[in-house]
């Protein structure tokens, strides 16, 4: 129990456990009926009929016989009540009035957290009691009224709202120096380049972004028009970070009901709406997209995650990412699924036409992860031919070694084998590079994967991008890029001068743009090889200068030998054509 970073000293962890009663604590939350030296109950942690679960207060431990949660009373309350290591000792810890002894440094970060919350619950406050009695606030009440909110969920969820002007929330802190200073660094308000401050968030509806504890650590804002943009989030701070938050993730662990499945979705309204009408357990990323962070968090409290997204090209999108994220933490006992709700509706406006029923049967049915990753795949990569089903698995086998050793990977490969007409031993065994085999499987051909035609030069660069220190694999080659002439290689040729400058990607995609290079082919690229591993762009890229440096010899010799006919060539130029005519014969030779 002392993984906590090595903060609390163990001596003290044991203390605290010796001088701690396991039964009055778990009797708080669960009813438990003496049974001989033992105390027995139904399992909090799983639904059952016939009591498994026994606490021991000789031993001061608990156990279920059914499905085998375990652990001391730190350990349950991190468990039951979602609590980190940290939070469960301080609360055991109070209960028998002990101060947890920490280090100077933490103990100073934790003062500095606790501060800036303070500060933002009072900031919540504020524009709560701005959503009551504000006069402008009929707009924003007839706005939430129209999305079908009521009062009672606004007050659960503690929505507020931002009255237009500038200084409203400034206001209301002047002469506060300490919290002012803490609204500048969680950028509540904001500096003018003359020195004055205002401000962030104006004529928007407010909604607190609430942590574990529920103590308010950031904000996300509404307009109630057209206007752009339509969410606004308040900048990350000391104790906001988007990648690492979620809204309603607070009201999801303090639902009466016991939270067992998460609904992913993407808008703050979603969210919301969606627990009105009774469905529990549903969190929003803000803003951003799901990230590893977001899916450790989620997987230490339930098994079972349902993304919920539009079904337009940019939810596919959103559900795509997500998937290739959530492979490396799937396991046996862990389930994903993804909804795709009809054009035109997000959750908030779907269960407002059709109704919670609707809506949980849709979640209840949604895609498997399995059915939807080869669904996706079959459909980019159409298993019709010898070729196309060694790329599908080439790709697929990339992403499915992401997956945990288990039975369900093994399961994966086998469902793979079947698509590509092949056993799950060879769907495994391959590298970066594929390999073709006669009828016989005697004759193996290593080859490049082979791109979409008119792409290489595209890809290649999109390569380049992910990972600059492919450049050096250019060098030695006898075909130089300026001299090749294929759709994108203007592109490619700009980029490997650009990357003598040691420039990050970003900044070489900005420096492209001001070039006046339409980056949309790019782009594209860039999301085809995201499927590729770490492991295997450098082979990738190879193979991309290898179909290169083919059509680039092609073209010269084509025009050396349209030169011949006209006039002499000279000896540099006859060794050339030797040379590329020679190569061509031998490729064709293979």
């Amino acid at each position: 129990m002392s993984g906590s970073g090595g903060r609390i000293p163990d001596s003290f962890i044991q203390s605290l456990l010796s001088k701690t009663d396991i039964v009055s604590v778990i009797q708080e939350s669960v009813k438990l009926k003496k049974n001989g030296s033992n105390y027995s109950a139904c399992c909090p942690f799983h639904q059952e009929k016939t009591p498994s679960f026994t606490v021991s207060p000789t031993k001061q431990f608990y156990h279920c016989f059914g499905c085998g949660m375990h652990g001391d009373v730190i350990r349950f309350l991190m468990d039951y009540q979602s609590l980190s290591f940290v939070d469960a000792v301080e609360r055991l810890a109070g209960r028998i009035g002990l101060t947890v002894p920490k280090d100077p440094l933490e103990a100073a970060k934790a003062q500095v957290k606790l501060t800036t919350t303070m500060v933002l619950n009072r900031c919540a406050a504020f524009y709560a009691e701005k959503l009551k009695h504000h006069p402008e606030a009929k707009t924003a009440v007839a706005y939430l009224k129209k999305r079908g909110l009521t009062g009672k969920v606004a007050k659960q969820f503690q929505i507020g709202f931002a009255p237009s002007g500038w200084d409203n929330l400034l206001s209301f802190f002047q002469g506060d120096n300490g919290a002012l200073k803490i609204l500048e660094e969680t950028g509540l308000i904001i500096k003018h380049p003359q020195g004055r401050f205002y401000d962030r968030f104006r004529e928007r509806i407010m909604f607190p972004i609430r942590d574990r504890r529920g103590e308010v650590i950031g904000f996300g804002a509404r307009v109630m028009d057209k206007s752009q943009p339509k969410y606004l989030n308040s900048p990350e701070s000391s104790v906001f970070q988007k990648g690492h938050c979620m809204y309603g993730l607070y009201e999801a662990l303090h639902s009466k009901q016991k939270w067992q499945t998460a609904i992913v979705v993407e808008g703050y309204l979603d969210v919301v709406a969606l627990v009105q009408m009774g469905v529990t357990g549903v969190v929003a990323t803000l803003g951003t997209a799901i990230t590893t962070h977001h899916l450790s968090a989620l997987f230490n409290l339930v098994d079972e995650l349902v993304f919920c997204f539009d079904g337009d090209k940019a939810g596919q999108g959103a559900a795509w990412k997500a998937l290739q994220l959530v492979l490396s933490f799937l396991t046996e006992n862990r389930q994903v699924r993804f909804v795709f709700l009809p054009p035109g509706e997000d959750p908030d406006s779907y269960i407002r036409q059709y109704g919670a029923a609707s809506f949980k049967s849709l979640i209840n049915n949604g895609t498997s992860l399995s059915a939807y990753f080869f669904a996706t795949l079959c459909e980019q990569i159409v298993p019709d031919s010898v070729d196309s089903r060694a790329h599908l698995a080439s790709v697929a086998r990339s992403m499915i070694e992401r997956i945990p050793q288990g039975i369900f990977k093994e399961m994966m490969f086998e469902q793979l084998a079947k698509l590509v007409a092949s056993t799950p031993q060879v769907v495994r065994g391959g590298k970066a590079f594929r390999s073709y085999y006669s009828p016989k499987g005697q004759t193996k051909i290593k080859v490049a994967p082979p791109p979409k035609p008119m792409e290489t030069a595209y890809i290649a660069s999109a390569l380049l991008l992910r990972n600059p220190d492919l450049y050096g694999a250019w060098e030695g080659r006898s075909v130089f890029p300026s001299q090749i002439e294929a759709p994108g290689m203007e592109v490619f040729y700009q980029l490997m001068t650009l990357l003598n400058a040691n420039l990050s990607a970003v900044q070489l995609r900005e420096k492209l743009h001001e070039a006046g290079f339409e980056l949309k082919r790019l782009v594209e690229s860039e999301a085809k090889i995201a499927l590729l591993p770490e492991t295997g762009l450098e082979a990738e890229f190879i193979g991309a200068l290898a179909r290169l440096e083919v059509v680039g010899r092609e073209q010269i010799a084509e025009k050396l030998l349209l030169k011949a006919k006209n006039m002499a060539l000279t000896e540099e130029e006859k060794q050339k054509l030797k040379e590329f005519l020679q190569s061509r014969e031998s490729n064709n030779s293979v």
